[in-house]
């Protein structure tokens, strides 16, 4: 941005808003064919001649991974917060909230712009005769609690987040970039600031700069999206005088909220220059723009509504907490300035100390089991009250033994994370809910869901080893990175689990379907199959727990000797091999048992040392042993063919990603998308749809035969 900045009213114009119009319309007719292709799961295994066989459940195969793109556009099909119809109060309250402002000992100024701010003057009448104390160093602030509208309001023009970046004359900085001074208390008393500059464009071009370095260093335009700003914005009046004659401008600052105010302003394409000498000083120009919202509502209705357009409307208003009034302790006699710029010092600067990450995903983690033990309108619980509790860890394991939960942490470990990562987007959509009940995050990723998944598989570990930091701070970053696995959202879904309640299977047929998803060729295809994904969740946990680790987190700028796959990737090529699954198999079995982890041979026996004595595993012997080279590609045989099936899902899911990046293609820069506008050839779309029509039905037909072979064969086991 340029060092100068001219106010005018004919020529200011708001800075063009940069939210991205997301489209999420997709062409069912080009990708009927493959959708049935991708993500498609075993339902059951059949030996015939020698070969392994597999079924496949159609309902199953519909199933699309969660991805954060498309959990983003389930988000963005929901609501979210709808606010009240805000409408413009009349004149007449205006007026009386005025009169009662005058009564608080403000000044003319603070209080037309403040008394046109007020979303519901009435409200923020009777407020003011019950003001609340809000003590800070030096003495006490009054507060009205009320909502304004985010038009009245501007980021603090001397934030001190700016301190750092500030040049001084001293220094020899140019007189364009040097600070502004620090606000003072106005004259009289009342609780308003003042502020001296050359001309209108110096604090201009500083509103300005704040808004673009906010925006910019401390993101929150996401957060606001969907629920609108959460928390109150401390706003005090600030009168600026100009020393060229200009007349005085007052406004509206955030004393507290800056950077919400500023994420605001990106939203609603707001520039607070505009707010501060354009709308500040013309009400009717000021009623304009707000009015304009309010009537598309009325108009269209908030079903309506565009996503963009409802994202504005929730940013159209603030909490906010009004400094009305100020009583100074007698001994300090401190200012009212001084009072402010102490309270902005004890929220940013000296502030508590933070609660960390473990920490906050370990609150976060409680709120999402409260949203997934909670049902909704249309929507049963997608737990239970006594999985809740079992999952928190709040009750023992005799108790939970007792509720008909599995006494073995693995079989915990993967409920946890098929609960709360594995399935469709209605699971991930639930537990972004929870995470934005405390954190009006609005767009909670994949990762973010991970981490509370690890902070519930942990509790009960942090409790036995006392916290310990130097334990729990590796195995923490480990699961984390295991846990990323794509497989885990495409496969662990509705079926039961190997020692849950509802399941039959035993370990042991755990690791027999793994070892025939091994033959049938998946890992080898870069995707774990159903009983390989479940069985690399929990020999991950316990090669993570287990001292040495089996399993520890990639190491990054070393000698070029480390193995430096992530520990997820490690996993799949473990879970790759007949081997990697038996040795899966025995880590899980002898986790169970609070056994050591000793490294298995090709039969799955213990590899016994020079020495007689079975060698421990460690993370280093895993990367050896699995190091994730492919095995000779077959040519003959059924598993040949899965190779070049894993082809063909590849393949679609190549064009599926090829459709979407179509969709994402502008007609010019920052301009509509072109397909969605234009549409594409006829004669090319027909061509390509034949193409398509012609693998359907190939693909139909090869499940026909298959339907007919089994059939043919129960017929013969039944006479």
């Amino acid at each position: 941005m340029s060092s100068t900045c001219t106010v005018s009213a004919s020529t200011w114009s708001p800075s063009r808003w940069r939210g991205g119009t997301r489209y999420a319309r997709h062409s069912a007719s080009t990708l009927r064919s493959f959708r049935e292709l991708q993500g498609a799961h075993p339902r059951s295994m059949k030996t015939e001649g020698g070969h392994v066989r597999r079924s496949f459940s159609r309902t199953e195969s519909r199933r699309q991974p969660v991805t954060d793109k498309s959990l983003d556009q389930a988000d963005n099909a929901e609501d979210g917060w709808q606010p009240a119809r805000w409408t413009l109060p009349r004149s007449a309250a205006v007026d009386n909230l005025a009169s009662a402002l005058f009564g608080r000992g403000l000044s003319e100024g603070p209080v037309r712009i403040l008394s046109r701010a007020a979303v519901r003057p009435d409200d923020m009448r009777r407020r003011l005769a019950e003001a609340a104390e809000l003590r800070v160093q030096g003495g006490t602030l009054l507060i009205a609690e009320t909502r304004l509208w985010s038009a009245a309001v501007v980021p603090h023009p001397t934030n001190p987040r700016e301190y750092g970046r500030r040049s001084y004359a001293l220094g020899g900085g140019r007189a364009s970039m040097w600070e502004l001074p620090e606000p003072s208390s106005a004259l009289g008393g009342a609780a308003e600031l003042e502020i001296r500059v050359e001309e209108p464009n110096a604090l201009a071009q500083r509103l300005e700069d704040a808004k673009e370095r906010l925006v910019r260093e401390n993101p929150l335009s996401e957060d606001i999206w969907v629920e609108g700003v959460l928390q109150p914005l401390t706003i005090v009046p600030l009168t600026a005088h100009h020393r060229n004659g200009h007349p005085a401008a007052p406004l509206l600052i955030a004393a507290d909220g800056s950077s919400r105010i500023s994420a605001v302003h990106d939203l609603l394409g707001y520039s607070p220059s505009k707010v501060a000498y354009e709308w500040g000083g013309d009400d009717r120009k000021f009623r304009k723009e707000v009015n304009r919202w309010n009537r598309l509502v009325q108009k269209q209705g908030w079903g309506g509504l565009s996503e963009e357009e409802q994202a504005r409307v929730r940013a159209l208003t603030i909490p906010a907490r009004v400094v009305v009034g100020f009583r100074a302790d007698t001994r300090s006699n401190h200012r009212f300035h001084t009072a402010v710029r102490n309270f902005i010092g004890l929220t940013h600067i000296r502030p508590p100390k933070p609660y960390g990450s473990a920490v906050e995903n370990e609150a976060k983690a409680d709120a999402v089991l409260d949203t997934l033990a909670q049902p909704t309108r249309t929507r049963s619980a997608h737990i239970s009250a006594s999985e809740k509790r079992w999952f928190a860890g709040v009750i023992t394991e005799e108790e939970a033994q007792a509720e008909g939960f599995s006494r073995y942490r693995d079989v915990r470990v993967a409920e946890i994370v098929r609960a709360l990562l594995g399935g469709r987007t209605g699971t991930a959509r639930r537990v972004n809910d929870g995470i934005r009940s405390l954190t009006a995050k609005q767009r909670p990723k994949h990762e973010d869901r991970v981490d509370i998944a690890v902070e519930l598989i942990l509790r009960p570990v942090r409790t036995e080893k006392n916290d310990s930091p130097q334990f729990i701070r590796p195995r923490r970053a480990v699961l984390q990175r295991a846990y990323r696995m794509p497989e885990i959202r495409e496969s662990l879904a509705d079926s039961p689990l190997e020692g849950s309640a509802e399941g039959s299977r035993s370990l042991e047929r755990l690791r027999d379907e793994s070892l025939e998803e091994v033959d049938s060729g998946f890992g080898d295809n870069g995707r774990l199959s159903i009983a390989q994904t479940e069985l690399a969740v929990k020999a991950a946990y316990h090669m993570s727990i287990a001292e040495p680790m089996g399993l520890q987190r990639e190491v990054f700028g070393g000698s070029g000797d480390e193995d430096d796959r992530s520990p997820a990737a490690v996993l799949r090529a473990m879970l790759s091999r007949r081997r990697g699954v038996l040795q899966a198999y025995e880590v899980v079995r002898a986790g169970r048992l609070g056994q050591k982890l000793y490294e298995v041979d090709d039969d799955g026996a213990l590899v016994i040392t020079a020495d007689g004595k079975p060698r421990e595993l460690t993370d280093a012997l895993v990367r050896h042993t699995y190091n994730g080279e492919a095995l000779a590609r077959m040519t003959t045989g059924y598993k040949a063919a899965s190779q070049c099936w894993a082809g063909v899902c590849a393949s679609a899911e190549n064009l599926k990603k090829s459709l979407a990046s179509m969709q994402t293609v502008p007609d010019q820069e920052g301009g509509a998308n072109l397909v969605d506008r234009d549409g594409w050839d006829s004669e090319e779309v027909s061509s390509l749809r034949r193409k398509l029509d012609r693998i359907d039905r190939t693909l139909a037909d090869w499940a026909d035969r298959y339907e007919e072979l089994n059939e043919a064969q129960e017929s013969e086991e039944e006479t």
